[in-house]
């Protein structure tokens, strides 16, 4: 037979007792496809990543569980079954899983990514940015105060479309006495 540990995760709405009928649930669970229980564990109750099924903590259960490899599949389907009483569960070989190693479980704590962003820019920056707009300011005043050069007038007097038609074709034809 082949070690296995099985990890899975009880709502924390159950209380201590229900959490323990969970566990016999499991136990039975792998007794019935013919395997063996050889260690139960409660690690603790965690918050979780992400929230699953509107849960945000979960009680962690580790078992430690004797198969043959062909049992896997039905114990897997199995645990799928218990939905309701199991949010998550996962069945790796003990080798694979590195059980001979001492682990601790540590708190999920959340990152804030905009806690860890400078809140102001250098100085140096801000003044750069500032004499960029300054210069967009002054160019577009300019360009708002230049005359019409354009119009055969004087500044401020449109063009009428016989005059520009004629602009035209004597720009396009290389006539440049008009332009």
């Amino acid at each position: 037979m082949t070690r296995y540990e099985l990890l899975y995760i009880i709502p924390s709405t159950l209380t201590d007792e229900e959490v323990g009928g969970v566990e016999t649930k499991v136990a039975a669970i792998v007794a019935k496809v013919g395997a063996s229980v050889e260690s139960t564990k409660r690690l603790g109750k965690f918050r979780l990543a992400y929230p699953i099924k509107n849960q945000r903590h979960g009680h962690y259960v580790l078992v430690m569980v004797n198969a043959e490899p062909s049992m896997t599949a039905k114990l897997d389907e199995n645990m799928r079954l218990l939905s309701e009483d199991v949010l998550r569960h996962l069945l790796l070989r003990a080798d694979e899983a590195g059980s001979d190693q001492k682990f601790e479980l540590v708190q999920f704590t959340e990152v804030n990514v905009e806690q860890d962003r400078p809140r102001r820019r250098e100085k140096s920056e801000d003044k750069d940015k500032e004499g960029k707009q300054e210069e967009v300011k002054a160019g577009v005043a300019a360009l708002e105060s230049k005359p019409s050069e354009a119009g055969p007038g004087p500044a401020g007097e449109e063009m009428s479309s016989e005059e520009l038609d004629k602009k035209i074709e004597s720009a396009l034809s290389g006539d440049s006495k008009d332009v």
